[in-house]
């Protein structure tokens, strides 16, 4: 009886590791979060520091 499937090698290494792309890409999204969202948490700060008052 033939073996009808090749044997499995692995991954060739010329994919490389993609951790620091993958990385970078959530820090750049935290950073963009971060400036998209401070005014209206500056704002809510603000407003309930007055509360407090």
């Amino acid at each position: 009886m033939k073996n009808s499937n090749p044997p499995t090698r692995p991954a060739p290494q010329r994919d490389k590791d993609r951790t620091p792309l993958v990385r970078a890409g959530a820090w750049l999204l935290m950073v963009g979060l971060l400036y998209l969202l401070w005014p209206s948490a500056e704002t809510a700060y603000l407003a309930m520091e007055s509360m407090i008052r």
